[in-house]
C-alpha cells in the first residue's frame, strides 16, 4: 500500500544529505534538493531566499542557521533545522521518522524549527 503523501512541501540545501532526500520521497514527501536546482555553492541566505521563492521549508543540517540575526523569516515557510550528533542520513532519517510526523502544515511557517531524536523546538518571528 502506497504511503500517504504528506502536505509539507520541503526544499534541502546542500548540507543536507542526498540519501535522506530519497528516504523522503519514499515517504511520499515532496522535497526538492539544492543540486536539482543548481544552488550548490550558493549562500546560507542564497538558499532561504530560494526556498521562499519556491514555497518550500527550508530543511538542513547547518546548525549556522540558529545564529543568524539577519534571516528574516516574515512571509517565509520556515526553516527545519535537523541536529543529530552524528549527522549521518542513517541517524537523520531516524530523527525525521521520530519527530516530522508532528509537524503539520503550517507548523513553520515565520518559524525556525529545531529537531533532534528528543524534542522539537520551535522560534517564531
Amino acid at each position: 500500500m502506497p504511503s500517504k503523501k504528506s502536505p509539507l512541501q520541503l526544499y534541502a540545501d546542500e548540507c543536507f544529505p542526498y540519501p535522506s532526500v530519497t528516504y523522503l520521497r519514499s515517504k511520499g514527501i515532496s522535497i526538492i534538493h539544492a543540486k536539482e536546482k543548481r544552488t550548490l555553492g550558493k549562500t546560507d541566505l542564497h538558499h532561504l531566499r530560494v526556498s521562499k521563492i519556491l514555497g518550500r521549508i527550508l530543511i538542513t543540517v547547518d546548525r549556522d542557521f540558529l545564529y543568524y540575526d539577519q534571516a528574516n523569516l516574515k512571509n517565509h515557510p520556515g526553516v527545519i533545522i535537523i541536529s543529530a550528533n552524528t549527522p549521518t542520513p542513517f541517524n537523520i532519517n531516524l530523527i525525521l521518522d521520530k519527530q516530522l510526523s508532528k509537524m503539520g502544515k503550517g507548523y513553520t511557517k515565520h518559524s525556525l524549527v529545531r529537531i533532534t531524536t528528543d524534542n522539537i523546538k520551535k522560534k517564531s518571528f
